[in-house]
């Protein structure tokens, strides 16, 4: 006599890399939107992305800074677009101390995406913050890069592959923990 097997509930796995990303207007969105793209590019047979996108202006009312906060403890990426290179807005210091302390435990990074072109002795105030954030909350940082070689922030996939290019073996150890994406095609 066959009996049905007994099924036990299992807590969903996520099983896509979270990317958070924090943007200032449409120029910094932009860049994000291209690092993104450069990543799904990269990785798309190997990861499944979820992005969850953010305005800095959002961050001014409780309830969406609650919730961006919420989902930038719990992502595998985070990615900073700006353009500011001086100290954090007392809000976007404020917003990072709600959450970092909540952070899951694992591996994740914080990627910086504010160009400068200010020498590597000089780090710019906004780096030391967010190299700072960064040991705190327990993620691998990745600084800021250089503008491109005609001077203009980095807009497109190929602007930003020097730097995803620097995620080197920090973004591989972390997206090979991730599994690989379902497929449901007919040759699968």
């Amino acid at each position: 006599m066959n009996r049905p097997s007994e099924m036990t509930e299992v807590a969903p796995r996520n099983e896509a890399c979270t990317v958070f990303v924090l943007y200032e207007d449409a120029a910094t969105r932009q860049r994000g939107l291209a690092a993104c793209d450069y990543l799904v590019q990269y990785f798309w047979t190997e990861v499944e992305f979820e992005f969850h996108w953010w305005r800095t202006d959002f961050l001014t009312d409780r309830s969406l800074a609650a919730a961006a906060a919420e989902k930038a403890a719990q992502a595998n990426m985070i990615f900073l677009c700006s353009t500011v290179t001086q100290e954090p807005s007392a809000t976007l210091k404020a917003w990072f101390d709600s959450w970092i302390g909540s952070r899951r435990a694992g591996e994740g990074m914080l990627m910086n995406l504010i160009t400068s072109d200010a020498p590597r002795p000089h780090l710019p105030a906004g780096e030391l913050f967010l190299l700072d954030i960064s040991r705190r909350a327990d993620l691998d940082y990745l600084g800021t890069f250089p503008a491109t070689s005609t001077g203009t922030l980095p807009t497109s996939p190929t602007d930003v592959e020097p730097w995803v290019n620097q995620l080197g073996s920090v973004s591989h150890g972390l997206l090979r923990e991730l599994p690989r994406p379902p497929h449901f095609g007919i040759n699968d």
